[in-house]
């Protein structure tokens, strides 16, 4: 029985298309499923960070403005009942990941509807929530239609535009029927990407697409060209009506920022922000104050106190904004790419992260720290906001560690004693624990420093480093001053290297073009075997209990070698043949994790890699997980890193108490 739960996928539904067997193997599968041992069941998945990441909506409950709902572009949503000083995920929430939810809107009776869109894929839809986000109904009237813009008419709760790559959608009672109200092929009413209804006249809509703005003054049955003086390559991101003049309506697109103040029939471009600044977001007006406007661009936030005569920018020009909150009081909050959400509340004059339960950070490798009590994690993702964080323990507070890595993307880490070692796409950095900078290790050969993409480190004793590259590993013999090129006959790039935790000189390189293997800690070098064909290598581990043996994650599953990587047999007993990415071999030697990155998944081996089972995945924003990691100090801490949700901790936890956790709000 245990053979069949490897297989089986009891995962949060992605909007990715996936070809699915046959019902009566299914149904085998999940019986297998519900065999799996109670000590299983009683473990899920906690958040522990790292704080921060991108973020596609905002949206206040008009009924509690303390309460704000936050998007993601993996499908997970969140909500802050304190105005934005601390967020929780949503459980169970959205109910689909791998889709951007980039139009989230609340009516005045707080029910919750969300416009989402595959991000590899053409569908979308329309979610709506009446039980504050917890849990949502996917809407059938316009499902399979990539949900680029939503909006609420204000006058009328029940009347609702979705706009669509398609065209435009209309609901005329609370989303329950929908009808299309835009021509079907029409060459310019498609690729919806922002919608606006007059606030006193729920037929007129005003619709901005990836070519220029149209309004229909008879709730769809006719269109007509709203975009006189608008420049005509103008893509449309944001259309907003002013809170005092009905027909003064403002515009943001790919060119700038545009006003008409004759219902969208003439428009006037607002000068003030520079032409590198002219891609706006987000676009919000203050409900106290009128006059003041707040732009979220490509480079910041920028603030108007006069209705856009005049403009300033009030953040870094680097902070890329797709989402502004403007409240009563002076308190704006923005959604951000890599930085999370920051938080104002004299009204732009000063900021502060507000990224308090809110991890949307894609964690790409992770190391712990046996001297410092530490735990080390890399970041993919923006230049400024990426990079190496550190805590103190599993649980953070995490510190971002950015001064000196130039922007470089962080591929790999090492530790050197206690300096942190980071491979980078153009390098190796060195940070000392009380260093207030990284320091670049120069690579140089032949009196060229060859700044290397470094894909894994190795920090072997006596100084010894190793680096995997595209162009074989590079070797130090004195921790990084010096530095020789060892080529590995018939390959270029190294995927992964691997020590033997009893002889450190014994390491396996595994390459595109097969396994390589070195008895001198990486001076030289002989291939032990040929590639798997059809197979790409990802990460490779030793067992610390059988020498010879160690384990190779790959593009269609696992594979294991008992003679130091000289053959290689595919693991079966219940590990999927898919996309394995991660693996992590705790310290007793007995027990495995290996992670599924395409279908998803957490398996589990406590017999040395014999047979699988299919671990439980509760509290996980994704199972879809990239990379694991086992406390050496503690091996029942086990770190999982997910596609959404930033790291997650496995913790003991009850089935009642789990399931009364749910019940509450």
């Amino acid at each position: 029985m245990k053979s069949s739960i490897g297989v089986l996928r009891h995962r949060v539904p992605d909007c990715r298309k996936r070809t699915r067997e046959s019902h009566s193997f299914l149904f085998a599968l999940v019986i297998a499923g519900l065999l799996v041992s109670a000590s299983a069941r009683a473990q899920s998945w906690i958040p522990v960070g790292v704080p921060g990441g991108n973020v596609r909506a905002l949206a206040q409950d008009p009924r509690d403005t303390q309460r704000i709902y936050l998007g993601t572009a993996e499908g997970v949503l969140y909500r802050s009942d304190d105005g934005g000083l601390q967020w929780r995920r949503m459980d169970p929430g959205f109910p689909l990941r791998g889709c951007s939810l980039d139009d989230v809107v609340v009516d005045p009776r707080g029910v919750v509807l969300v416009g989402y869109w595959e991000v590899h894929g053409s569908g979308g839809g329309v979610a709506r929530s009446t039980d504050g986000g917890r849990t949502f109904v996917l809407l059938k009237g316009v499902a399979g239609n990539s949900v680029r813009a939503l909006a609420l008419s204000p006058s009328d709760a029940h009347v609702i535009a979705a706009g669509t790559l398609t065209g435009v959608f209309l609901s005329r009672d609370g989303g329950q029927a929908w009808t299309r109200i835009t021509p079907k092929d029409h060459p310019d009413l498609r690729n919806i990407e922002s919608l606006a209804f007059d606030p006193t006249d729920p037929q007129i809509i005003y619709a901005g697409t990836w070519h220029l703005v149209w309004k229909t003054l008879d709730g769809g049955a006719t269109w007509e060209p709203a975009h006189r003086d608008m420049i005509d390559d103008s893509d449309v991101m944001t259309l907003t009506i002013d809170r005092v003049h009905p027909q003064t309506v403002y515009a943001t697109a790919c060119t700038g920022i545009y006003r008409s103040t004759e219902g969208a029939m003439r428009w006037t471009k607002l000068n003030g922000i520079p032409y590198s600044s002219r891609r706006t977001r987000a676009f919000a007006q203050a409900d106290d104050n009128p006059m003041l406007l707040a732009a979220g661009t490509t480079e910041g936030l920028w603030i108007s106190r006069d209705s856009g005569g005049t403009w300033w920018r009030m953040t870094p020009k680097d902070l890329v904004v797709n989402a502004v909150v403007v409240q009563r009081g002076g308190t704006i909050i923005l959604g951000t790419e890599g930085a999370g959400v920051l938080r104002s509340t004299d009204r732009g004059q000063t900021w502060k992260s507000s990224n308090t339960g809110f991890s949307e950070r894609f964690v790409f490798k992770m190391l712990f720290d046996p001297t410092g009590q530490r735990v080390v994690v890399a970041v993919w993702g923006g230049l400024r906001y990426g990079g190496v964080f550190v805590s103190p323990g599993v649980q953070g507070p995490w510190t971002r560690l950015g001064e000196g890595l130039d922007g470089r993307q962080v591929l790999s880490l090492a530790l050197q004693g206690s300096t942190i070692l980071a491979g980078t796409d153009a390098g190796i950095f060195a940070r000392e624990p009380e260093a207030k900078a990284w320091t670049p290790l120069r690579t140089v050969l032949d009196g060229r420093d060859l700044r290397p993409r470094v894909t894994q480190l190795l920090a072997l004793p006596a100084d010894r480093l190793l680096a995997a590259t595209s162009n074989g590993v590079l070797y130090s013999p004195d921790g990084g001053r010096s530095w020789t090129q060892q080529t590995l006959e018939n390959a270029n790039e190294v995927s992964d290297l691997a020590a033997s935790p009893f002889d450190s000189d014994l390491i396996v390189a595994a390459t595109p073009s097969g396994f390589f293997r070195s008895r001198d800690g990486g001076v030289t070098w002989r291939q032990v075997s040929s590639k798997l064909r059809g197979v790409t290598p990802h990460a490779l581990a030793f067992m610390p209990s059988d020498d010879p043996a160690l384990f190779a994650t790959t593009s269609v599953g696992l594979f294991r070698s008992r003679d130091q990587g000289a053959s290689w047999r595919r693991v079966n007993g219940g590990v999927p043949h898919s996309d394995l990415t991660g693996i992590a071999v705790s310290p007793d030697g007995g027990t495995v994790y290996a992670s599924d990155f395409t279908w998803g998944g957490i398996f589990r081996s406590v017999d040395g890699g014999s047979t699988w089972d299919r671990m439980p995945t509760d509290g996980l924003a994704s199972d879809r997980v990239w990379a694991l990691g086992i406390d050496p100090a503690a091996p029942e801490r086990v770190l999982a890193a997910s596609v959404a949700g930033g790291l997650h901790l496995l913790v003991p936890t009850p089935i009642a108490t789990r399931n009364s956790a749910r019940a509450s709000n």
